[in-house]
């Protein structure tokens, strides 16, 4: 039995159900995260270091909260997408970012003295992008799912099915080989390895338990 194969199972059956168009528009998506990612960065930088002081403050401001905002959502609404939502740090870790680059940001654009704007009417963009982070950091903590999902037989399993697993079991050991957690002489023995060798196995042979 596989305790979370019907996770990555029906990830994958999502992924391979869409279109051409809908795998082109996802990875635009993605592409868009990072880039609003990068912008976010750009923000604090500009808000700490005073860099932009002219009428192009105020829409800097807004367009950058903007950005940091959807930085977040590009790894949220996929997270809370998935069934039996488990701890994601990726996403945990980017809301704490922006959450400490508009806490940053906010408090420069109170402290500083600016000429195209007042710290007051600065400050708003920056106090919603904070809020917004938390409320983030919250619903990732409230809607992650305690409950183990039901474990998949081996049995029931479909050539296309094992050969997703095997996909999934190859990506994650590949991760561990970079971290030395499994070592290179057995990395094949672990990737070759068939998921019912032998009961219990689930984690060893790629499964997470």
């Amino acid at each position: 039995m596989l305790d979370y194969a019907h996770v990555e199972l029906t990830l994958a059956k999502r992924w391979y159900r869409r279109t051409a168009l809908g795998k082109t528009v996802a990875g635009l998506g993605f592409a868009f995260t990072i880039f609003s990612l990068c912008a976010a960065v750009a923000l604090g930088l500009i808000m700490l270091t005073g860099g932009i002081d002219n009428e192009a403050l105020l829409p800097v401001a807004w367009i950058g909260a903007g950005l940091s905002a959807c930085a977040i959502l590009g790894f949220f609404v996929p997270w809370a997408l998935t069934p039996y939502r488990q701890w994601d740090r990726t996403l945990n870790g980017i809301a704490v970012m922006v959450l400490v680059i508009a806490t940053l940001a906010l408090g420069a654009a109170l402290v500083r003295r600016w000429e195209a704007a007042s710290n007051a009417v600065l400050a708003v963009p920056f106090l919603l992008l904070a809020a917004f982070a938390v409320g983030v950091i919250v619903a990732h903590v409230r809607l992650r799912v305690t409950e183990k999902p039901p474990a998949v037989d081996v049995a029931s399993l479909t050539p296309s099915d094992i050969e997703v697993l095997r996909k999934v079991r190859r990506r994650t050991l590949k991760i561990l080989r970079s971290r030395n957690i499994v070592a290179y002489k057995d990395f094949h023995g672990y990737d070759d390895a068939p998921f019912d060798t032998m009961p219990g196995s689930a984690r060893r042979d790629g499964g997470r338990a």
